[in-house]
Order: C-alpha cells, then sequence, then structure tokens
C-alpha cells in the first residue's frame, strides 16, 4: 500500500554541497532548510579518485572507511543541527550508492546522486558529469535509492550532448523525488529557462550565481522550490542570514513523497 510522507523545510535556503568543506562542522553553521554535507566517495575506487584529486591541491574528504567516515559526519551533524540533511555522494560501483543510502535513511535523511562533478579524476572512472550521459544506469540508480529513501539528483545544466527533458522524465518515472540543477551557462549567470523546464516536472533545487535576495527570488519565480548557494558563503558566512530577512525566502515549504 502506498503512504504519502510529508518532508518539511523550514525556509527555502539550502547549503550545497563543496568536496571537502561541508563537514558536520561548517554545514551547522548555517540557519539553512537544508544542509548537503559532502560531497563524499562512498566505495574504494572512488575515494582513490578522490585522493589523486587532493595530490594536485584540491579538497576532498578522504576517509580510510568510506561509510563509516560519511556516518560519523551523520551523526555529528544531528547533534548540532535541527534542520533536514542530504549526503552528496559519488561511487564507480551502483552499491557505492545504495549503501550511501540506506546510511541516509537510517537517520532520517536524503541521498543525494552526484551527477554533477567535473573532476576528470571521478569522470574518467563513470561518476559525477558522466552519468548525465549514462541515463540507464542513472536512473537504475535512483530506482534502487528510491525504495530506501528520498532520493535526490544534482545535475549539471548545459552539458553538450545532454537532452534534460528526457533525463528528468526518465529520473522521475525511477522514482526521483528532488531535481538539484546546477543551471550553470558557460561564461555566467544562470539559465532560468532550463530551472523552469525541471521545475515543471519535479520539485526543484535551483543552484547557480545565487549571490543575493534578487537572484534567489528569480530562482523562485521560475519555478524552483528551494535555492541552494555555497561559495557565497565563503566569502560571507552571514550570506544566509542575509536572505531570511526576505519573506519568500524564509517561507516554509512542504514535499509530499509516496513511499
Amino acid at each position: 500500500m502506498t503512504m504519502s510522507l510529508l518532508v518539511h523545510f523550514r525556509n527555502r535556503l539550502v547549503l550545497s554541497a563543496m568536496a571537502g568543506i561541508n563537514d558536520h562542522r561548517f554545514c551547522s553553521k548555517f540557519p539553512v532548510a537544508l544542509a548537503i554535507l559532502g560531497g563524499f566517495s562512498a566505495d574504494d575506487k572512488s575515494m582513490r579518485a578522490g585522493m589523486k584529486v587532493v595530490k594536485r591541491g584540491r579538497k576532498e574528504f578522504i576517509f580510510s572507511n568510506p561509510l563509516e567516515g560519511i556516518r560519523g559526519e551523520v551523526v555529528n551533524l544531528l547533534s548540532a543541527f535541527s534542520g533536514q540533511f542530504a549526503i552528496n555522494v559519488r561511487s564507480f560501483s551502483d552499491e557505492g550508492y545504495i549503501k550511501a543510502a540506506r546510511l541516509a535513511a537510517m537517520y532520517g535523511g536524503i541521498v543525494e546522486i552526484n551527477a554533477h562533478c567535473r573532476q576528470p579524476e571521478f569522470k574518467e572512472i563513470g561518476c559525477g558529469e558522466e552519468l548525465l550521459r549514462d541515463t540507464d544506469r542513472l536512473s537504475s540508480i535512483v530506482e534502487r535509492t528510491s525504495k530506501v529513501c528520498i532520493t535526490a539528483v544534482k545535475i549539471r545544466g548545459n552539458v553538450e550532448g545532454v537532452r534534460y527533458r528526457e533525463l528528468i522524465s526518465a529520473l522521475k518515472d525511477a522514482g526521483c523525488h528532488i531535481i538539484h540543477v546546477d543551471a550553470m551557462i558557460p561564461g555566467g549567470d544562470a539559465d532560468f529557462e532550463l530551472v523552469r523546464k525541471v521545475s515543471s516536472r519535479i520539485f526543484t533545487i535551483g543552484n547557480n550565481s545565487v549571490d543575493g535576495k534578487a537572484k534567489a527570488r528569480k530562482m523562485l519565480d521560475s519555478g524552483a522550490s528551494l535555492v541552494s548557494a555555497a561559495r557565497a558563503v565563503l566569502r560571507d558566512e552571514n550570506f544566509f542570514h542575509t536572505l531570511l530577512t526576505d519573506e519568500r525566502l524564509s517561507g516554509e515549504v512542504w514535499l509530499r513523497v509516496n513511499v
């Protein structure tokens, strides 16, 4: 028998994942409705890819045991943060995503499948943005994780060769509950038309170029239910506090999920 679950978001703001930065200490600082931990590598091969990334000077989370490392971050976040949480994950193996979903479910969270990362070390093993080019595999992963917990997929906009209308339909049919769209346009600003297309089909988090209230409201006007930012808080730790002075951005949102 199908039942409906209502997920409450206390406002319309989301802290988007930043690899090597969004640990429990960082995420607990902000008054957002949804804090996204990670991105994390969820299996050994993706962890080795992360080590290569670190060697060339980028930040990554490195754990000797990927799932236990993620579990520790979740447990510590829950002791200090009262909003919803998600874990953003990359994995060479499909099973890594499933295990991460089970972990998120154990603590009442959301799993966010990372189909967004464009670091070559991850792309060459089929992670991140490469999943956008393999709709069948991505849909299969979502079909499995969505049976375990609420599932979001983080996607990157304007990737050559990706048919977004077909992609979103396939993911929704597979059981995806949330699309988190980085509506990037090469050269700057955000593709608000893409946000409109995605949000007409599924509950959407809008991301890219959100640098203040006006852009955040424009995301809502384009159909997004929630608005995310990441690098903006590195420049201004009070960024989300400022957005919350806006009546629309501070309003609560509900997501109905069939389970």
